[in-house]
């Protein structure tokens, strides 16, 4: 059996080889009859006989004509330095097969019909199970003509010695025949087990064939070594010329004309400097654009590159035949002061064959300008002028040696300015600081000293001492300027105070020096606004927990990264969804869940509250309007308020520009405010509370009976609901006084007509006996507690 395969080998390999020996159009009519002989055949062999060489491996006749065909295809395209043949091919192949299915359909049917005489007994279904065959295997061979082509054209890119390229080609030529013979089987029978048994136990005879019909290929390079280097040399294929027509390849030759008629007239015109430059430096062609800057006469016979381009003072040494884009930016002109981006990229070979490159010139003194410009804006502040944060940074960044002092500075209650004269006097009120504190700068420190506006209301001196002695009398300097008043036009005067922190470094360290000075400043605030304080590693673990836990709590809401969830409320004999509480989760990436209990107190202390509980406010308002317009039952969505947040009357315009922005009804949205809100501010929240409830929104008294909890007041506040804190629910029923207390509030709440909201229930103990008093909502673990966004709306009808 081994003599017959090697026979057949032989006999497939030597008419191609052969043919390799004939010139002119006489060979290429060789290799296309050889071909289409190859293909007719192969369609059938398959079916007609297989040479078992061993117990393991065996081959096919359409195995063979395979192998035939792609080793005679790649030898075709390399010995006529064409890779359009596969052009031809293709359509060969798609030819071919078409004839095939035709021939084994009609065969078919002849066979199936009564009367023939099939002498042989030929049976008709190895026509039928063909038809299909040759389909896919004509789609294959097209497919991994396609992918030897672009295998060789990428490895024809590297340019690497000729044995090399070679060998990748039999290598990717030999895979590729591999790879058929995996891929067939698979897509013909389908994924199986019992089909990949087969497929790679056979796997030895595909790697024969592949070997086998390598070494053709490999005499071919061997004997015919000028002619495939020749391949090597032609330009890499575009592919999509390979399925152009005659008349589309004539159409983009006259559009290419017509596109170096346009390039010829972008190059005269163009205001970017342009010059096409030879090997040897000399210029054969520059633009209009490229002449002016260089100030090069319209005559000049040469004109000299060598010293037209300068970097740091000196000539630009140019580079000598680059085989990529050369960009640098120079400066050139008559005095070379005049920056420019110089551009050099090889254009390939001249008409003589020598390398040719295109210099662009930009000139990019208007940029320039713009870029300082853009850079000053970036690095100061638009309303002091002075330096701002980012400047502040790249300062700290160059001291890591140097020993220095960072001085940050606060002004207390500056919201208060803001919010009850408006953000125009408090802008005044910053520059007329900004300005006393440079003036203390310009007559204390040194040039390289800064002093930076990194906030709203914050300013910072970076000073290039440690000194002890020399920062305290600095500090002296700072507070006495803030004892002096602040008068602005319309005869408005201020005493504006600040609280400092100071850090000090006195070599290098990995400590962050800001994040010192914040912590000394936090320091400073709980001890006495208007003081100052110097950090030092005594100060607490948990004073610094909470100073990072307000920078992270800023950028958390800055970045939308604070989540709000809610916690449902339900009818007490119903057990019915009426109503839901929306309350705010936070869990940062490094510090993991941080509880309210932790971070609400810091917002409260740095200033952070009011713009938490608006943000709560819109989630909650955007949440609720969402859930309406998909068609869930309306319920009432509770957000608790901030004593802050009532102050200076500001509320009622905030709530009412989020209503507007999200569509939310505000007789959805219920108010929460805490008995401390209310009590000794009766004058100034009692008027904001009846114009909410004009507004339709529903006021609810939070945690009821562990503040002032007066009963006077009740009769005033203009209140629709109280909400009685779990404190009261623990002990119930078991303990009897509890009991009485919490049934004695409930009784309160329904003779002044106010709806009831028990919050903590966890027990159905609890339940019952709130459900026997009557009251109006239940809310606590019993039934669940506070849930995402996601799982809240899975509770709503």
């Amino acid at each position: 059996m081994a003599l017959l395969l090697i026979s057949q080998l032989v006999a497939f390999s030597l008419f191609p080889l052969y043919f390799t020996t004939i010139s002119g159009p006489l060979r290429r009519v060789h290799f296309y009859v050889y071909i289409s002989l190859v293909l007719l055949i192969g369609g059938f062999m398959g079916n007609v006989y297989s040479l078992p060489i061993t117990d393991d491996i065996v081959i096919s006749g359409g195995n063979l004509c395979y192998g035939a065909f792609m080793m005679t295809s790649v030898m075709f395209v390399w010995i006529e330095k064409d890779a359009f043949i596969l052009r031809h091919l293709v359509r060969l192949v798609v030819l071919v097969d078409i004839f095939n299915i035709i021939f084994s359909f009609l065969t078919h049917s002849i066979l199936e019909t009564r009367g023939i005489v099939n002498p042989h007994g030929v049976p008709s279904d190895l026509f039928a199970i063909s038809t299909p065959l040759i389909a896919l295997g004509g789609f294959l061979i097209v497919a991994e003509l396609l992918l030897l082509l672009f295998i060789f054209e990428l490895t024809k890119k590297r340019k690497s010695p000729l044995v090399v390229t070679a060998t990748i080609y039999i290598l990717s030529f030999m895979l590729v025949l591999i790879l058929d013979g995996i891929a067939f089987p698979f897509i013909a029978f389908g994924i199986s087990a019992e089909i990949a048994a087969i497929v790679f136990g056979g796997l030895d005879a595909k790697i024969l064939m592949a070997v086998a019909y390598s070494v053709p290929l490999a005499l071919f390079v061997m004997r015919k070594r000028q002619a495939f280097a020749d391949f090597l040399a032609v330009d890499t294929v575009r592919w999509r010329l390979l399925a152009s027509s005659s008349t589309q390849l004539i159409k983009e030759m006259a559009s290419k004309d017509q596109d170096v008629r346009r390039g010829n007239i972008v190059f005269r015109n163009s205001t970017e400097g342009l010059a096409i430059v030879d090997h040897e430096g000399n210029v054969l062609k520059a633009n209009h654009a490229f002449q002016a800057m260089l100030e090069i006469k319209e005559n000049t016979a040469s004109i000299d590159l060598a010293n037209a381009f300068w970097i740091g003072g000196k000539p630009v040494i140019l580079p000598q035949s680059p085989k990529e884009q050369w960009r640098r930016e120079i400066m050139f002109g008559r005095d070379r002061k005049k920056p420019g981006i110089l551009s050099i990229t090889p254009a390939g070979e001249d008409t003589e064959g020598a390398e040719s490159y295109v210099y662009s010139l930009t000139d990019i003194t208007e940029q320039k300008n713009t870029q300082e410009k853009l850079e000053y804006l970036a690095s100061h502040d638009h309303l002091t002028g002075l330096l701002n944060r980012h400047a502040l940074d790249k300062s700290l960044s160059r001291l890591q040696n140097i020993p220095h002092t960072l001085i940050i500075l606060d002004l207390d209650r500056f919201k208060d300015i803001n919010d009850s004269y408006g953000h125009g006097v408090g802008d005044r009120v910053l520059r007329i600081i900004a300005d006393r504190l440079n003036l203390v700068r310009k007559r204390d420190l040194v040039a390289d000293d800064v002093l930076c506006r990194i906030g709203g209301d914050e300013f910072a001196f970076l000073i290039h001492s440690s000194d002890n002695g020399f920062i305290r009398a600095i500090l002296e300097d700072i507070q006495a300027i803030f004892s002096q008043t602040v008068r602005i036009e319309n005869g408005l005067e201020f005493i504006a105070s600040a609280t400092i922190g100071v850090s000090s470094r006195h070599e290098a360290s990995e400590n962050d020096l800001l994040l010192e000075a914040d912590a000394a400043l936090y320091e400073a605030k709980r001890n006495k606004r208007g003081s100052y304080a110097v950090y030092e590693e005594g100060l607490t673990a948990e004073s610094q927990k909470r100073m990072k836990l307000s920078l992270k709590l800023k950028n958390a809401l800055a970045a939308g990264q604070v989540d709000v969830h809610y916690q449902p409320q339900f009818d007490t004999v119903t057990h019915a969804l009426r109503g839901i509480e929306a309350l705010v989760r936070w869990t940062d990436p490094e510090l993991g869940v941080i509880p309210p209990c932790d971070f609400i107190p810091v917002a409260e202390e740095t200033g952070l509250i009011d713009i938490l509980g608006e943000y709560v406010l819109e989630k909650a308002c955007r949440d609720g309007q969402e859930w309406l317009e998909n068609g869930h039952t309306p319920v009432t969505i509770s957000v608790n308020i901030s004593a802050s947040q009532l102050r200076f009357g500001r509320f009622t315009s905030v709530l009412r520009g989020i209503l507007e922005q999200t569509g939310f009804p505000a007789g959805q949205l219920g108010i929460e405010i805490t008995e401390s809100t209310y009590i000794e501010r009766e004058d100034e929240v009692t008027p904001l509370l009846r114009e909410l409830k004009d507004m339709g929104v529903q006021i609810a008294l939070d945690d009821f009976g562990t503040g002032y909890s007066s009963l006077s007041y009740l009769r005033e506040i203009p209140c629709d609901c109280i909400k009685i804190d779990r404190s009261f629910v623990v002990g119930i029923p078991d303990d009897e006084k509890q009991c009485n207390l919490i049934a004695a509030i409930i009784n309160l709440a329904k003779v002044m007509s106010f709806k009831v909201v028990v919050e903590g229930v966890e027990t159905r103990e609890q339940l019952d006996f709130l459900t026997a008093r009557e009251c109006d909502l239940i809310q606590g673990y019993y039934f669940s507690p506070a849930i995402s966004k996601e799982k809240i709306t899975a509770l709503l009808i």
